[in-house]
């Protein structure tokens, strides 16, 4: 009887003991369900944003495509508008400047603008230069026992010096400066002369425009044409508009020229001088000085970008005869390969 009593009790014991155990080997599995579903809830999260990413960058590159087009045109309507005025309507009221004042407008105006539209249509017909397949590149280096090339990591193209991908063009593009939505193009090594000369031509043309309107309409244009009943109402209309225009545009364009003027004879491009903006200042904090290794001198960077050709003869302004940048953009020299 004792025997019996003895197992009877220690089996109440071990049910006991089981009950007390129980609630944390079911725990364990509660904590483990719970780091699964946490894990893929994350992520599915993380796939969502992906996606999303993925469809605003969509969007974006459908909106540029759609938006380039359009300023395009409208670029193209300014200035045929500010040409329509002058040519038209104001021309024919300059009568105080004689037969042979006429014609020396005339052939300033369309000396300015044909380079202007030049200009344009060259920056938004020509590539701006795209790098050589990965491989190519990679039997060359190992034939001359090169370095390794980069490699893109989102086109899959060789990634030399000075070259940047645009997410807008979804390519690499030599010597990238920026994507201007203004001409639908990339601004890179091929036909950047050509966007800067046509900021030229074109800040030239408003400036013509604002010193002749501003010479012989001065006075009507500041008293908003009145009293001056006999010019016709259209003509007041479109001089008045051409002028604020041309206003605008050599405000915008002293800017905007001036900082890819300093761009030109440093020698950089807008995505470089950010950068360099950075390293200049972490020089800066070490107590070192850092300089642009493409920096050559204003004479040699004025050449890297117009060609070889001497400034204070201009023939670099007439790129339609002037000889362009010498090399292919995919090598540059630089301070550091003359070791300097």
């Amino acid at each position: 009887q004792e025997l019996v009593l003895i197992r009877v009790l220690r089996a109440h014991a071990g049910m006991a003991a089981k009950e007390k155990t129980s609630p944390r080997e079911h725990a364990t599995p509660t904590k483990g369900v719970m780091l699964v579903a946490f894990r893929r809830t994350l992520r599915d999260f993380v796939q969502i944003i992906d996606t999303a990413i993925d469809f605003g960058g969509n969007v974006f590159h459908i909106g540029m495509k759609i938006l380039g087009p359009c300023l395009i045109c409208l670029a193209l309507g300014l200035i045929s508008f500010v040409t329509y005025t002058f040519f038209v309507h104001a021309l024919p009221l300059m009568n105080g400047h004689g037969l042979l004042g006429q014609c020396a407008l005339t052939l300033t105006g369309l000396f300015l603008v044909s380079n202007a539209l030049y200009n344009y249509g060259r920056t938004i017909c020509t590539p701006p230069g795209e790098p050589p397949e990965f491989t190519e590149e990679l039997e060359l280096s190992m034939e001359a026992d090169t370095p390794k090339p980069r490699k893109c990591g989102q086109c899959g193209r060789s990634k030399p010096q000075r070259t940047h991908h645009c997410s807008v063009c979804r390519k690499c593009v030599l010597k990238m400066d920026h994507h201007c939505p203004w001409v639908n193009n990339c601004v890179g090594f091929m036909n950047y002369r050509y966007f800067c000369l046509f900021m030229m031509f074109l800040g030239l043309s408003c400036l013509f425009i604002v010193v002749t309107f501003g010479y012989s309409f001065g006075p009507a244009i500041l008293l908003r044409f009145s009293g001056m009943r006999h010019i016709p109402r259209a003509s007041r209309q479109c001089l008045m508009t051409s002028f604020m225009v041309c206003v605008s545009i050599v405000c915008a364009l002293c800017m905007l020229g001036g900082f890819h003027m300093y761009l030109v004879l440093t020698n950089q491009t807008t995505i470089e001088f950010q950068t360099n903006l950075m390293k200049r200042r972490t020089a800066r904090k070490n107590g070192e000085f850092y300089r642009n290794p493409y920096d050559l001198g204003r004479s040699r960077n004025f050449q890297a970008v117009f060609g070889p050709n001497s400034f204070c003869k201009l023939r670099w302004a007439l790129s339609w005869w002037a000889e362009g940048p010498s090399g292919d953009g995919t090598d540059f020299p630089s301070l550091r390969v003359r070791g300097m």
